[in-house]
């Protein structure tokens, strides 16, 4: 089990534990135990490569092109179940710590800056290996 905290302000932060990698998969340790599916990690990496975008985690107004509107609108396609924008702060949360996604507040909004190639070696296990 990993624990992590949410991006954001200090006040506003949750911790959350959960189980996988984002290579492998994630099981959030939520009621429900909700699962983000490795291929959506990949999938987000591929879709905002390069990009500085907002989190947009909000659950009844998530902003228009932010991170937490594309999972919503996304995670019934490329996951096994459908995702929150909410689900989207622990998802951006674990692509920081895995996978070189940047976050910044500005004042309470959380923005990520996604690396132009994924840096994770969980994601890219062949990285390195001259492979």
């Amino acid at each position: 089990m990993k624990k992590l905290f949410t991006l954001g302000h200090p006040s506003k932060c949750t911790e959350f534990t959960y189980r996988g990698s984002a290579r492998d998969g994630v099981t959030l340790d939520q009621t429900g135990a909700p699962r983000i599916d490795a291929a959506f990690f990949t999938a987000a990496l591929a879709q905002f490569a390069g990009s500085d975008i907002k989190g947009g985690f909000s659950m009844t107004d998530p902003p228009r092109d932010g991170f937490g509107e594309w999972v919503l609108k996304n995670s019934p396609v490329l996951n096994s179940r459908a995702l929150s924008p909410r689900h989207g702060s622990f998802m951006a949360a674990i692509l920081c710590d895995e996978a070189g996604v940047l976050s910044r507040l500005e004042g309470l909004a959380v923005w990520l800056t996604f690396p132009r190639i994924a840096q994770s070696k969980d994601l890219h296990p062949t990285q390195g290996k001259g492979k």
